[in-house]
């Protein structure tokens, strides 16, 4: 056989690993698409949402804001939104890159505004890049945000203090009758109050968490999730932070069989 008809069978084996290939991918592509079809009946059973060591911290936090919400694991994009919906494709991207980020409890007022989020770290630590995340999501809403371990929960006046900015007030006669009832008096005094709870708040906050140590993940550990629930970046810029709570679905952790007390 001559040069050309090397050539001609050549190309033709090409053409058809490349066919081959092409068929694989469309195959593979329609195949990770395909709709699984509604069962008849759910091979599904229901289960505790939070673990033991999470429930000891509920409790507690129901005992420290008797006066308060909390919320197990809520969606930080159900308590935030965009500064600008206009920008960002009316804020579909940050909620595409903040689907699924959540805290094991949010604490918020009988009225539903979010005074402070906790996380329950699992027996392997929380991800660095987890709690950086919601350290810097919160603080830019005014939401406070802490670690808490029920192996050593701290005093629940300096919790108070870092989620609601409580401090000791020395009371105060009314000034309504000696300033004349001036009202710019009163507003200045009430910013001042509210510049001090402020910095009792960040203060508080500050403190609570300066020896609160964080375990960091291997290095060597895979991106993605965990079997405790708990997430971490994603290599693909579209999954940075995916959902915490996927992989406890196929693979759960301990989770707390018993009632929740309602008092």
């Amino acid at each position: 056989m001559n040069l050309s008809t090397w050539l001609v069978i050549g190309l033709g084996l090409l053409a058809g690993v490349l066919l081959g290939v092409g068929m694989l991918a469309w195959w593979l592509h329609k195949k990770s698409t395909e709709e699984l079809p509604l069962p008849d009946k759910w091979p599904l059973l229901a289960r505790g949402i939070i673990t033991t060591e999470e429930y000891e911290v509920l409790n507690w936090l129901r005992l420290t804001f008797n006066d308060h919400l909390v919320m197990v694991k809520l969606p930080v994009l159900r308590f935030t939104i965009p500064v600008n919906r206009a920008k960002n494709g009316g804020g579909h991207q940050w909620q595409k890159l903040l689907n699924g980020v959540y805290c094991t409890f949010t604490v918020c007022t009988p009225s539903g505004s979010v005074v402070g989020c906790v996380d329950v770290p699992p027996k392997r630590g929380l991800p660095k890049g987890n709690r950086e995340l919601k350290e810097s999501l919160l603080s830019d809403c005014g939401i406070a945000y802490t670690v808490v371990r029920p192996s050593s929960l701290p005093k629940s006046n300096a919790m108070r203090a870092a989620f609601l900015g409580e401090m000791d007030v020395v009371d105060q006669p009314d000034h309504q009758d000696t300033r004349g009832g001036d009202s710019s008096f009163h507003a200045d005094l009430d910013a001042f109050t509210q510049q001090a709870k402020r910095a009792a708040k960040d203060a508080a906050l500050k403190e609570l968490n300066k020896n609160n140590e964080f375990k960091q993940t291997q290095k060597n550990q895979p991106a993605g999730f965990n079997p405790d629930g708990t997430g971490a970046f994603h290599s693909r810029k579209a999954e940075r932070f995916p959902t915490q709570w996927e992989d406890s679905f196929t693979q759960p952790s301990d989770s707390q069989t018993a009632k929740l007390d309602r008092n």
